[in-house]
């Protein structure tokens, strides 16, 4: 049983200030000293030298008003009533120990703490009493600047000091409470986020409320406890010497638990003894804290805390807690007596009594099994349609055995929501500790073996090892079998390791395929995809995650329309239904309009509910959009082909006759800027029109996406490039380079190899389409006995030629809102007749590149236009109308709406001199 790791400062010695919540912070040596003398540099700055007061209490008289400033400053910025500890936690005593009148011991204890009040708020506090008032918020945001450094304090120092750089508009010199309220009313949302105190008390109270009754619940779930939320609320208030429920909490709790706190005070009040609560207290946060909830315990403390702070200070703001039945100094003592390292001794009766009977060993060793170890959490599990994962969940959480647990299923069916649940429930003291597989990627075998074994030793005994992606391991052709065989060992060496394996589908019969043994030391459970209602259930959480919901019709409606998706790339499964409610939401608030949507509930109703959800955000007919591209006749009747072969072998299917499903893999040759990359992204979207890809995507690759750098990197990297491009075509431009590297030992013959395999292990929902030269890629195809035959289907994009060219000229120019002046195209004809063709022509891409340079040129023409025309008529105004000129109007002017989008020839760039430039002008 170990402590979080972000807590486990707290069992040390070091100087510690710790803001509950922030977290234990470790005090840089000599931090402390360099904030106390910028603070007494401060002070005595000739601004502020002569600021003093008579009134301060705590500081020697007379005082500085900038160190009676920083005095307040120092209480507030850990919060209005929060919770301060640690070592180190005595703020105001060791950053103005030479100030204060009666400097008292400075505490090294760990579990020391306070909870001061809030009772400072900008701008001004105690230099209020300065005569310049100006000077006095000046001076107020140097004390702020002056305590940087103290980590746990930054955020909401620096949201301070951006409402200091941005203050209203309003008199300095109103009344200090008015000057206030004007200042909390300007804070921005980052602003009050950070530093909730300036909504005043009851938005205060407000956001605190909402903390105090997250973290209950969420302790009553680990550490049940006897008493409804009202009753619990009504016990703080007694804990806090309250004599009535403040009426303020009708606006914090809402109005039907504020009447039910009040019909049960008294009642309450009666028999409340706050020694006893604060024992029942404390017992019920040591159960919570051995379940692994230190984190929220720290957070109910901490909000408790603040909670009773507010309701004394009421109407005002928070104040030093009257009475202190909160058990923070016993919970910080339960904390280090639980989990501080003990020396530890061998009690005699565990070896002389050792030996019992077979009838009593078997009981003695559930016994044992039972109490070595912490007692483990039932599982209330989240997971959607997997009974076979929640079955073994639930056995291995009864079990007292360590956790060996294999998932296999598709991505996007719950497996690292299980492992994350696994991990909650067994409460081993640490969070789990995850890896991937792209972590052994590629790495050296004395290398990966090192890690294996680092992650299991820190893993034995008190932590979860999640490995997601372990037949991603085991099946790498470089170190995969070596792994496997280590992994094997590891689980034998270590037999308290708990380990959760997470596999794509089938990924266990991997595993199995070499090493077979491996398998049979995990219990494999298989989630599975969803059907029609687990996508209507996840869809409803979605849209509770959004704050809408939706009504019966209409989450069964989007459970079909879920099931009916096809995936793209990772958009697969549960990722569905976020995807879908997103884009449902957003059309409910559209509907309602800002003000009805901020007021009303979000209701999503079937009509609501779209008839198909296109993930891949391809709307339009690909068909009309290939004919109407310009040129490419040929290309054009190769891909209507293909449409028509894919109708014909529909037909000879519903008509009972037997087909074969045609290899769609395809090459496409020609050079730069011929569309190869556009038609590319078109025959996707056909595909999936005509049902042959689900999806339709297009994923754009090239060498380096798939070569890898060293031995074992390739393949990982082609497969993961491939399963993006699952339901999709793949791209591969330029793709000769994988062959044409002088490199001995190069990995691009490695890469192909992965790809032809995964082409045939993927040809019902792939397509993969490779781009280049016309030469190089026959030179390509040649470089492997098995691509020719992969790729039967090759289409030339032959070059545009002039009039082609000026056409794509235009419809850039059009789509980017631009119209051609008479004659322009003519002195782009003539551009292109002297431009060299070679395989570097642009094409495409070159007129792309045009239209940029055209479209600055006509930018800086008309903007030295309308500064010219704005200088002749402020000339005209200053000189007055010269003779014979009639005022009424200036010749001139600034250009009009047409001048703007019209292209002239003299805005194309001037290659006719040089053709030569043409080259490497591409998109």
């Amino acid at each position: 049983m170990r402590l979080p790791e972000h807590l486990e400062l707290l069992l040390t010695d070091e100087p510690v200030l710790d803001v509950y919540s922030h977290g234990p912070w470790r005090v840089p040596d000599g931090l402390f000293e360099e904030i106390s003398a910028r603070i007494d540099g401060l002070a005595a700055d000739p601004r502020a030298a002569e600021l003093t007061t008579d009134e301060h209490k705590l500081l020697t008289l007379p005082a500085s008003l900038v160190t009676a400033e920083i005095f307040g400053m120092l209480a507030f910025l850990p919060g209005g009533g929060a919770i301060k500890a640690g070592s180190w936690s005595q703020l105001p005593e060791r950053l103005l120990h030479r100030h204060l009148v009666t400097p008292g011991p400075l505490s090294t204890r760990m579990t020391r703490w306070d909870a001061p009040g809030g009772r400072w708020r900008p701008p001004v506090d105690w230099l209020i009493e300065a005569p310049d008032r100006g000077l006095a918020i000046e001076l107020a945001r140097d004390c702020l600047s002056v305590l940087e450094g103290i980590e746990p304090l930054e955020e909401r120092r620096k949201a301070l000091l951006r409402l200091y750089d941005d203050p209203p508009e309003c008199e300095v010199g109103l009344p200090k409470a008015e000057l206030r309220e004007h200042w909390h009313a300007h804070a921005g949302e980052d602003i009050v986020a950070a530093v909730p105190e300036l909504l005043g008390p009851v938005g205060y109270l407000e956001w605190v409320c909402a903390g105090l009754l997250a973290s209950y619940e969420h302790l009553t779930e680990v550490a049940p406890r006897d008493e409804s939320v009202e009753v619990h609320l009504i016990h703080l208030l007694l804990q806090g010497s309250m004599e009535q429920v403040p009426a303020e909490l009708a606006v914090a709790l809402g109005e039907d638990r504020y009447a039910e706190m009040q019909q049960r005070f008294a009642g309450e009040r009666r028999d409340f003894k706050a020694g006893a609560w604060q024992e029942r207290t404390r017992a019920w946060l040591v159960r919570a804290l051995v379940a692994g909830a230190a984190d929220a315990c720290r957070g109910w403390l901490d909000m408790a805390m603040r909670f009773v702070a507010i309701v004394q200070g009421l109407p005002g703001d928070p104040w030093f807690p009257k009475a202190e039945w909160i058990p923070v100094g016993q919970f910080q003592t339960d904390l280090r007596r639980l989990y501080a390292p003990r020396r530890r001794v061998v009690n005699p009766l565990t070896e002389t009594l050792r030996s019992v009977s077979p009838a009593g060993a078997a009981g003695g060793a559930g016994a044992a099994a039972q109490g070595g170890r912490a007692v483990r959490a039932d599982l209330a599990t989240s997971l959607v349609e997997q009974p076979e994962v929640s079955a073994a969940l639930d056995e291995l959480t009864r079990g007292a055995e360590p956790v060996r647990l294999l998932l296999a299923g598709p991505d996007g069916t719950g497996k690292r929501d299980a492992a994350q649940e696994l991990g909650k429930a067994l409460a081993l003291g640490r969070d789990p500790h995850w890896v991937t597989d792209n972590l052994f990627a590629g790495q050296r075998l004395p290398d990966a073996v090192a890690r294996l074994h680092a992650d299991a030793r820190d893993c034995a005994g008190d932590r979860l090892l999640v490995v997601d992606g372990l037949d991603g391991i085991v099946t790498d052709p470089g170190n995969g079998e070596a792994l496997a065989a280590e992994l094997h060992r590891l689980l034998a060496v270590h037999p308290d390791l708990h380990l959760v394996a997470l596999c794509n589908a089938g990924g266990e019969e991997r595993i199995r395929e070499i090493n077979p043994v491996l398998p049979q030391l995990f219990r494999i459970a298989r989630t599975r995809p969803f059907t029609e209602r687990g996508h209507a259930e996840l869809f409803r959480r979605a849209l509770a995650a959004r704050g809408a919901r939706g009504t019966r019709q209409a989450v069964a409606a989007a459970g079909a329309l879920l099931e009916a998706t096809p995936p793209m790339q990772t958009l697969r499964n549960a990722r569905l239904a976020p995807h879908l409610a997103d884009q449902v939401v957003a059309a409910v608030r559209a509907r309602l309009g800002p003000d009805e949507a901020a007021d009303a509930e979000l209701v999503v109703r079937k009509q609501d509910i779209p008839g198909t959800l296109d993930v891949s955000r391809a709307a339009g007919n690909p068909l009309r959009e290939l004919h109407d591209l310009t040129g490419l006749d040929t290309v054009k009747h190769e891909i209507a082909l293909l449409v028509a072969g894919t109708h014909a072998a529909r037909l000879r299917s519903e008509n009972g006759l037997k087909i074969t499903p045609p290899t769609r893999h395809m090459v496409f040759t020609g050079n730069p800027g011929t569309g190869k990359t556009m038609v590319a992204r078109l025959l996707g979207r056909i595909y999936k029109r005509l049902g042959v890809l689900s999806s339709g995507h297009l994923v754009e690759a090239s060498r380096a996406h798939l070569v890898g750098e060293y031995i074992g990197q390739t393949a990982p990297r082609t497969r993961r490039l491939v399963e993006r491009a699952l339901g999709g075509v793949l791209f591969i431009d330029e793709a000769y380079t994988l062959t044409q590297s002088p490199l001995k030992g190069d990995y691009g013959h490695e890469a192909i190899a992965e790809l032809v395999k995964l082409m045939e292990d993927h040809r019902d929902d792939l397509v993969v389409v490779v781009a280049g030269y016309q030469q190089e890629m026959a030179e390509f195809l040649a470089a492997n006995p098995g691509l020719d035959s992969r790729f039967p289907k090759q289409i030339h994009f032959p070059d545009y030629t002039d009039d082609e060219l000026i056409t794509v000229f235009g419809q850039l120019a059009a789509a980017d809102g631009f119209e051609l002046e008479a004659g322009t195209e003519d002195v782009l004809r003539a551009m292109l007749r002297g431009a060299p063709r070679g395989a570097s022509f642009g094409n495409g891409r070159l007129m792309r590149n045009m239209l940029d340079v055209a479209v600055a040129n006509q930018a800086d023409r008309v903007a030295s236009a309308a500064v010219h025309a704005r200088k002749e008529q402020a000339a005209r105004k200053q000189d007055g109308p010269k003779d014979g000129e009639e005022t009424g109007g200036a010749p001139g002017g600034p250009p009009t709406r047409q001048e703007l989008i019209t292209l002239t020839a003299d805005d194309l760039p001037p290659l006719l001199e040089h053709p030569e430039e043409f080259f490497g002008l591409y998109l």
